[in-house]
């Protein structure tokens, strides 16, 4: 149980038609499309959004999404913020970008996610608790599902485990899609394919989450930090650390001390 996760608000829309353009400020959503498909940006990287599946809404890019060729859809959706989304991205439970839902898991994962919609909005004071654990049991089977993908596809896990070294600041795209056995585009489009995230959006989450580790556990000064990382100008490092997070470095680490 996530004692810290605060839930903001969670819908499901049985036949949705809406439309999603924003940037997501300091909390994070869950999404569920049981039935239908939607078109989904982040930034300039599309998606074609088809049932079953879960994607994640964050802070940094801009992100759009509505319905897919005019057609309504089954849509569910929880809001989370607080210090517990920081422990739910550390322990690799919370995914960024596109999961697709297992077919024969779908029912059970719908049913799951009106559960937990039900605990949000359900009195007293063992609600929120149950609708955390509730929440920490569906991404630990998205969690496994992804390690099952992983497994079936060896280029990719040696990729992912490369680029998690903490020496790789400025990955060479062309010399790993080289030792992958394939062109530089099919590599990226193959990686989007695979994990929902475009291979440098990837690249830059893991780099800000090695900055959040350095900024809230170490007393080293930002600038350091930010060289670290491979940042040569500390405002840039400054404005893409809120933009992944929320909060300036300095707010985010006085946070971390409270």
């Amino acid at each position: 149980m996530n004692p810290d996760l605060i839930f903001l608000h969670a819908k499901t829309t049985p036949r949705c038609n809406g439309t999603v353009d924003k940037y997501f400020e300091g909390y994070c959503t869950l999404q569920f499309i049981r039935r239908g498909a939607v078109e989904l940006f982040y930034d300039d990287v599309r998606h074609v959004v088809e049932a079953p599946a879960f994607w994640t809404c964050y802070p940094g890019p801009h992100i759009r999404f509505h319905t897919h060729q005019g057609t309504t859809w089954h849509h569910s959706y929880m809001a989370m913020q607080g210090p517990g989304l920081a422990h739910l991205r550390q322990s690799g439970l919370l995914f960024l970008g596109v999961q697709p839902c297992p077919r024969h898991e779908a029912a059970r994962c719908a049913a799951l996610m009106e559960r937990i919609i039900r605990q949000i909005h359900a009195p007293g004071p063992f609600s929120t608790p149950r609708a955390a654990n509730l929440l920490e049991s569906l991404l630990l089977d998205l969690a496994e599902w992804r390690q099952a993908r992983l497994r079936s596809e060896p280029w990719l896990e040696r990729l992912l485990a490369l680029l998690e070294k903490p020496d790789v600041i400025h990955p060479d795209y062309s010399a790993m899609a080289r030792q992958s056995g394939m062109a530089l585009s099919t590599l990226r489009r193959r990686f989007r394919q695979q994990t929902g995230t475009a291979l440098h959006r990837h690249v830059l989450e893991l780099r800000m989450s090695r900055a959040r580790h350095l900024v809230g556990n170490t007393e080293l000064h930002f600038k350091d930090v930010a060289e670290r990382l491979g940042y040569d100008n500390l405002f840039y490092f400054s404005r893409q650390f809120r933009q992944f997070h929320g909060v300036p470095p300095g707010t985010y680490r006085r946070s971390r001390q409270a």
